[in-house]
């Protein structure tokens, strides 16, 4: 142990009185070098760089360790055939909102008026169970204050214009519109303003102008309140799956069997078993399978170019799940269901073979459910690319960031009209109305988790590959990674299944290049302008070289035509 500690200092870190206890709790004799050097490997390539280690960081290296390891052995006999934890808890499932049933829209232009009218007056009552915007007044109030004269009102984005370093709203409630200029002479309303897209619901303080311009001196999101989430009064588990993408080319059909041996309890290490013993719920959101016709020459990235084919595919996985843990699924904008949000649940016409392979709660998109006392908000995320693509500041492989920003808009796709559909209908049912204790979302392929106001936000990332259309579009998805949320103490932890695929990905690699260094040997290369120090390839003299030595260099010159022959013997 000191020689491990020694090690950890000489590479230039400090270590925490707990860091040091978890590493003796978790370090045997045989497995304390892997753990250290892991530790160290991860400190090293964390941004920023810490100064300590700190316990979690040692927990997430033996969990690795013992993931990497367990998942590649059967358990050992006996282990995973007894009563589990949760297999003898009785479930704690409620389902609090389901879409489904409720949807039904003409597409007529009174739908349209309704829908928004709603809109207004759901995030309108969200601003008036706020204490420092209760006291709202309307557009004519602030309009009517004459020159310099104070107003507070709730209202709809309906335009937004930039213009150097001017932003111009065009705001109306139910009576009537104005213009409200943002300045970046106050840095704080001008960086909200940047994020705002049309269609928002704002509440704002302005000093009138001439006519009717309004210029801002706050600008209020509605925003979620800080919170105590709900908690389970045991340590038990909820899986959090989304976008697997049966039917693909690039399905990660041998990690995602990982998941399900590790769920039956068959593979893992000791901390992975307890886990697994104690999951009672697996939330699938959304994307189950590829579909088809989702994207431009998505034939291109199909294995099985069959929709129903891929539902019973997929079957066959859902139902390897045990029964006793409950499985709640939602659809996504790549399952066989309507394109426009809000989505019903997936119907039994294609979705049948899923529902019969064993018991499944399926709702609509988005939903919320109860776990253990635990409010969920279920969404898949179609519209985190419309946010992502609008709004300055966010990144693709930062998504906890954007989800966080639409609970602070209280709506899951504020912009209406966007690459993502949204129906017309006689609520808007993405309005965050109940201040969920978990957000999960998938879609992105980008797997993370955070905090914000209470609520733990989790993007449930996906088991596919990254397709032809992926690359053309520029996006790098991280699948492999399956984040686990305990009710109790809602952390989350991502446990990571790629092991094997990450090493077949090397072998591939070291093959590849022990055959093109073979290849190199075989003949010649030449290298332009390089230093001796420089020279990279070396071969064996050719014939009628003698005294040059048995390895020699060609350097091709520019601008010369000549052939400079090194010896490199000589020159050492």
């Amino acid at each position: 142990m000191r020689r491990a500690v020694g090690t950890i200092l000489e590479a230039g870190f400090q270590m925490e009185s707990e860091a040091f206890k978890t590493l003796v709790e978790k370090g045997r004799e045989d497995s304390l070098k892997p753990l250290v050097d892991e530790v160290l490997k991860m400190a090293s390539l964390a941004q920023p760089r810490p100064l300590f280690i700190s316990a979690d960081l040692v927990l997430k290296a033996a969990e690795q360790l013992n993931l990497a390891a367990g998942l590649t052995v059967p358990v050992d006999e006996g282990l995973g055939h007894g009563r589990r934890f949760a297999e003898d808890r009785e479930s704690k499932l409620e389902v609090v909102f389901d879409p489904t049933g409720k949807l039904g829209t003409t597409g007529a232009f009174d739908d349209f008026l309704r829908y928004f009218r709603n809109r207004f007056e759901k995030m309108s009552a969200l601003f008036r169970q706020r204490i420092d915007t209760r006291s709202a007044g309307t557009i004519s109030d602030a309009l009517a204050g004459g020159t310099n004269g104070r107003g507070r009102f709730v209202a709809m984005v309906v335009e937004k214009r930039e213009k150097a370093n001017r932003i111009f709203l065009t705001v109306d409630d139910y009576d009537d519109e104005a213009t409200v200029l943002v300045g970046d002479s106050n840095p704080s309303v001008w960086q909200t303003t940047r994020r705002i897209s049309r269609d928002q619901v704002l509440f704002l303080e302005t000093r009138k102008s001439s006519g009717k311009l309004l210029v801002a001196e706050n600008i209020v999101l509605p925003e979620i309140p800080d919170h105590k989430p709900g908690r389970a009064s045991d340590e038990v588990y909820a899986v959090l799956v989304s976008d697997v993408h049966v039917g693909s080319k690039v399905f990660m059909e041998d990690a995602f069997g990982r998941v399900l041996g590790w769920l039956k309890g068959e593979v893992g290490g000791p901390d992975q078993r307890h886990i697994a013993d104690r999951v009672k719920y697996v939330i699938i959101g959304g994307d189950l399978v590829d579909g088809i016709g989702v994207y431009p020459r998505q034939e291109l990235d199909l294995k099985v170019p069959d929709i129903y084919e891929q539902y019973r595919l997929a079957a066959k996985l859902v139902g390897e799940i045990p029964e006793y843990m409950d499985v709640v699924l939602i659809p996504g904008n790549h399952d066989a269901v309507r394109q426009a949000l809000p989505q019903p649940a997936i119907p039994k016409e294609f979705a049948g073979p899923v529902y019969d392979s064993r018991r499944v709660v399926s709702l609509g998109d988005p939903s919320e459910v109860r776990l253990e006392g635990v409010d969920f908000l279920l969404f898949h995320g179609t519209s985190l690319m419309d946010i992502l693509s609008s709004a300055p500041g966010f990144d693709y492989q930062r998504p906890v960031e954007v989800m966080e920003y639409q609970l602070r808009a209280r709506h899951l796709a504020p912009e209406y009209g966007k690459s993502t559909p949204i129906g017309p209908e006689m609520e808007d049912w993405l309005v965050v109305e109940h201040v969920p204790d978990v957000f999960e979302s998938g879609h992105i392929h980008v797997p993370g988790s955070g905090v914000y106001r209470g609520t733990t936000i989790v993007n449930s990332g996906a088991w596919q590959g990254q397709t032809d259309y992926q690359k053309r579009m520029g996006l790098v998805p991280q699948p492999g990674l399956l984040p686990v949320v305990n009710l109790q103490s809602l952390q989350v932890r991502m446990m990571d299944f790629r092991e094997k695929d990450n090493r077949k990905r090397r072998d591939k690699k070291k093959r590849e290049i022990a055959e093109k260094r073979k290849k190199d040997n075989q003949r010649p290369q030449f290298r332009s302008g390089l230093s001796r120090e420089q020279r990279a390839f070396v071969f064996p003299a050719w014939p009628g070289t003698a005294g040059f030595g048995p390895y020699s260099v060609l350097e091709a010159r520019i601008g010369s035509p000549r052939l400079v022959v090194s010896n490199l013997e000589r020159n050492s």
